[in-house]
């Protein structure tokens, strides 16, 4: 029934937005990978179809993503290490904004020696349902899909504890079911041809008084049901972000000036960051200072995000921004996954305000 359902939702899309376009729709594990045919970055055109027999690793990158190229070195080594094993890996960029010439010298700089595909139209990105880099799906040799997810549980190498990649490339090569065949990855949003050519939204230029010297708190996942039950009795709005997030902080000042119009009204706005603690003081404070944020700040305080995105919400595919409104019983009552709808936003607060 599981797999029936995955399918049909394969079939007919899923019915979330993301930026007001709908989510691309995810591969099921267990059904073919669609096939391809792209170009590298000398010219050679490569389709799936070539590497039948193979393992294949088709891994979404980005040369201006920070998630992205903090793997980047992880990615190059996986790479060699089961290159020996004859597993091929792919690399393919799908951003709009990035252009076949920056590929190429981000490939030289790096050392990017496997072989990288340039997804014109974001064609292949919307086939493989991927919507952010880096996201990693793994394929069998008669082409079948086996592993989709992140590459491992943290982008900071030393609080790494699962090499989920590893593991499923390890256990495929044993000739093993993938034990843990799904995983979310977190990173930054595919610019899409539809999404590159859209302005970013003017927002007013007044702002609210600066706080003196903000201040960042911690939020483990296992105290979020505590969390949540702190704020009954009125609205509670949770917007994930990340400093390093494009549309988050483009999105950031419509949040300060919603903050300014419904607190003295019964809702309580907190922004979640997922930015590494080491770029709390470096980045995350001067950001919410330049922006004259008044509402609580938090760092998501955990080793692995996906505990953070299966305790708000397991349908959350791990987009960043993120956000969501909770009655004032603590009921989710709306969620977004991608940049805000200020109208719709605005809607439903004003809804469970009532």
């Amino acid at each position: 029934m599981k797999q029936a359902l995955i399918s049909l939702l394969i079939v007919v899309g899923l019915f979330i937005t993301l930026n007001g376009r709908p989510l691309p729709a995810l591969v099921a594990i267990g059904q073919r990978a669609p096939d391809f045919m792209l170009a590298d970055l000398g010219g050679k055109t490569h389709t799936l179809k070539d590497y039948l027999g193979k393992t294949v690793v088709v891994t979404f990158i980005s040369a201006r993503c920070p998630i992205s190229n903090a793997y980047k070195d992880r990615i190059r080594a996986v790479a060699d290490e089961y290159s020996k094993r004859d597993v091929a890996f792919i690399g393919v960029n799908s951003n709009a904004d990035e252009s076949l010439e920056e590929m190429r010298a981000y490939a030289a700089k790096n050392k990017l020696d496997f072989t990288i595909l340039k997804d014109k139209g974001n064609v292949v990105a919307d086939a493989y349902g991927a919507e952010r880099t880096p996201k990693v799906y793994v394929i069998d040799g008669d082409g079948v899909m086996r592993y989709q997810g992140r590459i491992d549980n943290s982008q900071n190498p030393s609080m790494v504890k699962r090499n989920d990649l590893r593991e499923a490339l390890n256990e495929m090569l044993a000739g093993k079911p993938v034990s843990v065949a799904e995983t979310r990855a977190l990173g930054c949003m595919i610019k899409r041809v539809q999404d590159a050519k859209a302005a970013p939204a003017k927002v007013p230029a007044k702002t609210m008084a600066a706080q003196a010297e903000p201040k960042v708190g911690t939020l483990k996942p296992a105290d979020f049901d505590k969390f949540k039950d702190s704020a009954r009795g009125k609205v509670l709005v949770l917007n994930f972000w990340a400093t390093w997030c494009g549309p988050c902080v483009a999105e950031f000042p419509e949040l300060v000036a919603l903050d300014a119009k419904y607190r003295d009204k019964g809702m309580k706005l907190v922004g979640i960051t997922a930015d590494d603690p080491e770029d709390v003081q470096p980045k995350v404070i001067p950001f919410i200072k330049k922006q004259k944020v008044k509402f609580d700040i938090v760092l998501q305080d955990t080793e692995d995000p996906q505990e953070m995105f299966d305790k708000i919400n397991k349908d959350w595919p791990g987009v960043l921004p993120a956000t969501f409104v909770y009655d004032k019983q603590g009921n989710l009552a709306y969620s977004r996954f991608g940049i805000i709808d200020r109208d719709q936003l605005v809607a439903e607060i004003e809804k469970v305000l009532k």
